[in-house]
C-alpha cells in the first residue's frame, strides 16, 4: 500500500540540543532582572520537557526590574535562579533528566540539582559570578564528578540558529509559510 502525494523537500530538523537552548533562550525572555535573564528547562530521557524555570521574584513580590536589586555579597537575592524554578514547578520526578540552560549553575543550584537526580547538564556558556571563584568552581566540578554528572557546553550563535529556525517555520508546513 501507498501514502504520499505531492513530496516536498525534506526540512532539516534543529540539533535536540539547539532545540532545548533555544527554547531557554526564549523561556529567559520572562526573567525579572536585569543582571542575568536565563532559563533552565529539564527534559526527560524521552526529549519531553518536564519543567522549566526562569530568574524571576516570588509570585505577588516586588521584580528587580521595577524595584531594583537586593544585593547581599555581590548577589542578587530578590529573585529565584531559573534552576530553583524549574525544580519547584515540576510536577514529576526529575532523577535521570537532562538539565539545559543558558549559562551553569552557581554552587547552590548545582547542588540542587543534584539532589533532584539531574543526570546530565548541558550549557550555552559558563556562569562568570561563582562564590568564590576558583574554590566555588573547584567544588562544582568536584560535586558534578563526584556524581557522575557529566556538564557540557555546547558553542551555540543564538542569532544564527534563530535564523535557521526562522526558515524551517517559513518552509512548506511551517507556521509562517507564506500562502
Amino acid at each position: 500500500m501507498k501514502y504520499g502525494g505531492k513530496k516536498t523537500k525534506k526540512v532539516a530538523r534543529p540539533d535536540v540540543n539547539d532545540f532545548w537552548l533555544m527554547q531557554a533562550l526564549f523561556y529567559s525572555t520572562r526573567g525579572t532582572c536585569d543582571r542575568l535573564r536565563t532559563a533552565c528547562l529539564i527534559v526527560d530521557e524521552h526529549n519531553h520537557l518536564i519543567s522549566a524555570g526562569y530568574n524571576g521574584s516570588l509570585p505577588g513580590a516586588d521584580h528587580c526590574d521595577d524595584v531594583g536589586h537586593l544585593m547581599i555579597d555581590g548577589h542578587c537575592m530578590r529573585t529565584l535562579h531559573a534552576e530553583e524554578n524549574a525544580v519547584l514547578h515540576s510536577t514529576k520526578s526529575l532523577r535521570g533528566a537532562t538539565a539545559y540552560m543558558l549559562v551553569s549553575p552557581c554552587l547552590l543550584c548545582t547542588k540542587k540539582l543534584l539532589s533532584v537526580g539531574i543526570k546530565k547538564i548541558i550549557c550555552a556558556e559558563e556562569f562568570k559570578n561563582i562564590q568564590g571563584r576558583d574554590v566555588g568552581a573547584k567544588f562544582i566540578k568536584n560535586l558534578l564528578a563526584k556524581n557522575n554528572v557529566p556538564i557540557k557546553f555546547i558553542n551555540i550563535d543564538f542569532t544564527e540558529k534563530l535564523n535557521q529556525f526562522t526558515q524551517i517555520l517559513k518552509s512548506p508546513g511551517g507556521f509562517l509559510r507564506s500562502n
